[in-house]
């Protein structure tokens, strides 16, 4: 636009100072027609000009991206890096924590079972003695059955006793698995 503003001007300038001059048709066009070509060329050569540098301006952006992208790529990988560490931290952490939980789980189970044992037992133990002593208060033809029974009723108490005592220690031993 510059360029083509400067050779009107120029062409301008030329044919008033052809009519001061009082050049001749022919050397007044050979001047406009050098002007012409002059300014063809700083035409030319200022688009020349414009297209590298568009050409270096595009090259700068192009890397500018590129180092863009490898710095998003680079932040991402650290990210993820970070990332994966603290859930694998966490995922640690609360599998200690059901173990931890686990452990205490089984050791109430064990507890809670031989708490419940003693009561069987003792439970047992208090009915034998009761059995016994109503056994005493009878007939001594039919004393010696009422001991046998109350005893095999005592051994039977015990016996359930001992396995759900068992069973619970099982429970407990695969919860802290």
């Amino acid at each position: 636009m510059k360029s083509v503003l400067l050779v009107s001007t120029l062409a301008a300038v030329l044919g008033l100072s052809a009519c001061n001059q009082q050049d001749s048709a022919v050397e007044a066009q050979q001047k406009v027609d050098q002007a012409r070509q002059k300014a063809g060329e700083d035409l030319a050569k200022a688009q020349q000009d414009a297209a590298q540098q568009s050409a270096e301006a595009q090259q700068k952006l192009d890397a500018a991206r590129e180092s863009a992208r490898a710095d998003v790529a680079e932040a991402d990988a650290k990210a993820n890096e970070k990332i994966n560490a603290a859930t694998d931290q966490a995922m640690n952490t609360a599998n200690e924590a059901k173990g931890d939980v686990a452990e205490v789980q089984a050791d109430t189970i064990n507890t809670q079972a031989k708490a419940d044992y003693d009561v069987a037992v003792a439970k047992a133990d208090a009915d034998l003695k009761v059995a016994l002593e109503k056994c005493d208060t009878m007939p001594s033809g039919q004393a010696g059955a009422c001991k046998d029974q109350a005893n095999a009723t005592h051994d039977i108490a015990k016996s359930n006793a001992k396995r759900a005592l068992d069973d619970a220690q099982a429970v407990a031993k695969d919860t802290k698995r």
